[in-house]
């Protein structure tokens, strides 16, 4: 199946949320926010007079490590197409063993090198929109370790249909995961830091959720189980065209365009 599918895009939002509920990302978001704003931590809880202009640089600092992820996937599907279509079943396989591994090393931790990142030391002073920027382009290089199973699942993933355009696409999802909550905390830190609290509590169980995604995924491209999903989904994507064309509105409206955004995603 196309990596871009419904199925597959969903799976790179949440692979993406989870990243940025890992422990070497989540415990440092206040230091991103502080640094991206200028202000100290109570500063931020405090204050609304700047909350827009921390939102924007946020918004800053996201675009700058989706860049670097969707250059990435623009890598990968070009190293994959230049592989050629001789044995993909073969190729898939061998990836889907090397996902299976990460994800048991989520759960394991015994791949030593994937345990460090390169941290940037942030200025003292604000980020301007353009430092932000290119914070987060430095984010997404010196943390690529740390998130890296994920991370190099999610490629692994893309570049296994051999399409830039959905590698990009899957890269896209996985960083709309890691950043919109990001963006989420910037614009309601008051609200959002007992919620980063709670989940500092249990990052044991968000580590075991992220290994057992990474499996999943990994078993499914060694099975070429994705290829069943697809099928339920077209199946579906059929029953609502029908029922787009026989059932009475508003019902047969929703439905009609449920079938065109299932057709949109690739299914």
């Amino acid at each position: 199946m196309g990596s871009a599918s419904l199925p597959g895009l969903f799976g790179a939002f949440f692979a993406g949320l989870l990243s940025f509920l890992s422990p070497c990302v989540l415990p440092l978001i206040p230091v991103y926010l502080s640094f991206i704003s200028g202000e100290s931590l109570a500063q931020i809880r405090e204050g609304n007079n700047g909350r827009m202009r921390l939102f924007l640089r946020s918004i800053s600092f996201v675009l700058g490590f989706t860049v670097v992820f969707v250059l990435l996937a623009i890598l990968f599907g070009t190293g994959a197409r230049f592989i050629g279509s001789s044995a993909p079943r073969v190729i898939m396989r061998i990836a889907g063993v090397v996902v299976i591994i990460l994800g048991l090393n989520m759960l394991f931790d015994f791949i030593p090198f994937l345990r460090g990142e390169i941290k940037a030391q942030a200025p003292s002073t604000a980020a301007s929109f353009s430092k932000a920027f290119l914070f987060g382009m430095l984010f997404a290089a010196g943390w690529s370790p740390c998130i890296g199973p994920i991370l190099s699942s999610i490629l692994l993933f893309a570049a296994q249909a051999g399409n830039i355009v959905k590698a990009t696409f899957l890269l896209g999802a996985y960083s709309l995961g890691l950043g919109i909550p990001f963006l989420l905390v910037g614009l309601f830190f008051d609200k959002a830091e007992p919620v980063l609290q709670w989940f500092k509590r249990h990052m044991r169980g968000v580590k075991i959720t992220a290994g057992v995604l990474i499996i999943f995924f990994g078993i499914l491209m060694v099975t070429a189980g994705l290829a069943s999903i697809t099928t339920f989904f077209v199946k579906i994507g059929y029953a609502l065209e029908e029922y787009a064309e026989t059932g009475t509105p508003p019902f047969s409206t929703i439905a009609g365009a449920l079938a065109r955004w299932l057709q949109f995603q690739g299914v």
